[in-house]
């Protein structure tokens, strides 16, 4: 997978317009992503790539960022 394919699957989950992100873009400062919708976007991310929930709580330090949540699941998918 593709970081551009992931970021547009991203963008859909959380139903907003696609814009160009980087690895570092932070989700709660630079893309306005709050609680709820990081809980939303993490569960449908596990469902969506077929990653047991449990394996974000387990890289929960990395949740923060774009890139973070393409590593879990990158990472979650070859599990």
């Amino acid at each position: 997978m593709k970081f551009n394919d992931f970021c547009k699957t991203m963008f859909d989950l959380l139903e907003l317009e696609q814009v160009e992100v980087f690895k570092e873009t932070n989700l709660k400062d630079e893309l306005n992503v709050d609680s709820l919708q990081m809980v939303n976007l993490t569960t449908s991310l596990a469902e969506h790539y077929h990653i047991p929930f449990g394996f974000f709580i387990k890289n929960a330090d990395k949740v923060g960022t774009v890139g973070g949540l393409y590593t879990i699941v990158k990472e979650g998918a070859t599990q």
